[in-house]
């Protein structure tokens, strides 16, 4: 990246923390150790439509199964793809009846935070939910049960993370955090009871995924970037974020940015917070997931029972 005109700081010398350490994950992340698939519900539907009135309404038969995911260990899973794919559906003699498209078109990747339904099961335990829709031939005889559900679900996985200080200060001296990423803080104010920052940022969108920290794009052919910023943080000289200290209150974020001839991506970050610690960040805390992939995992349910009517 070319930025001659700035002094350049590497903080992955200076002032680089990292997670416990540098984290490593014990072989490749295995979904049959960490995801456990149910079913939580069938449903058959059927009606009936008057042809005089309604010739070209859909009125074949359908099973809307939901099911869901329970992740047992999340801790290496950066995001969740909302969108299942490769649907098999077989009923009770093991015919199937359904089968879904299985390209990995674009994905969606959420954080896992946000999507997670945390219900308060065993402790450790979180679930995802997925919905099918399986229509039925209506000169057939209805299942009477499904001797197998299966589905992809595609999930974004890091082994290693990163932690970045840097100062909660305004500053003229463009920041390289990590290859392919200059940032400069162009605000940055604490007052009793509040905060208030913005920020600057260059990368190249090949390298590095900067913004948004709690969902990510990737199209068919895509690939992850070699680092994402997954999360980033306030913190107080104690090096705690301050809104664990904080009894009530609330933030803020907002990005803009645009492409650069040179095909780098410019990104102008601002974000305000109000708590009862705000006044005392003194210190931004960026999160990175270093070597990001991407895995299959494969669902398959059996023995789920069919309503009659």
């Amino acid at each position: 990246m070319q930025k001659g005109a700035f002094k350049r700081l590497w903080w992955a010398v200076l002032g680089v923390c990292a997670l416990g350490g540098v984290a490593w994950a014990q072989g490749p992340w295995d979904p049959a150790e960490h995801l456990v698939p149910f079913w939580d519900s069938v449903e058959l539907q059927a009606r009936v439509v008057n042809p005089a009135r309604n010739a070209d309404a859909d009125a074949e038969p359908r099973l809307a199964i939901r099911a869901g995911v329970e992740m047992m260990d999340y801790e290496d899973v950066i995001g969740i793809s909302q969108r299942e794919r490769g649907v098999v559906v077989l009923d009770q003699d093991g015919t199937e009846i359904h089968r879904s498209e299985d390209a990995q078109r674009s994905r969606w990747y959420r954080e896992t935070d946000n999507i997670l339904n945390r219900i308060g099961m065993e402790e450790g335990a979180d679930e995802f939910s997925i919905s099918v829709s399986v229509p039925l031939d209506p000169n057939a005889a209805y299942p009477t049960s499904l001797s197998r559900v299966e589905w992809i679900t595609d999930v974004l996985i890091a082994e290693t993370f990163m932690t970045v200080d840097i100062p909660f200060e305004a500053s003229e001296v463009w920041i390289e955090p990590v290859p392919g990423l200059e940032i400069l803080v162009e605000a940055a104010s604490a007052a009793e009871g509040s905060y208030t920052y913005r920020i600057k940022a260059i990368h190249d969108p090949e390298a590095v995924a900067f913004g948004s920290t709690s969902s990510w794009h990737l199209w068919s052919d895509e690939v992850p970037p070699a680092t994402m910023l997954i999360g980033m943080d306030m913190l107080n000289a104690a090096g705690e974020p301050v809104w664990e200290r904080g009894t009530s209150g609330g933030f803020s974020r907002g990005s803009s940015g645009h492409g650069t001839e040179d095909g780098l991506m410019e990104t102008t970050s601002t974000g305000t917070g109000r708590c009862s610690a705000c006044g005392d960040v003194t210190t931004i805390r960026y999160t990175f997931a270093l070597d990001p992939y991407e895995v299959e995992a494969r669902m398959a349910l059996e023995d789920v029972p069919v309503p009659g009517f």
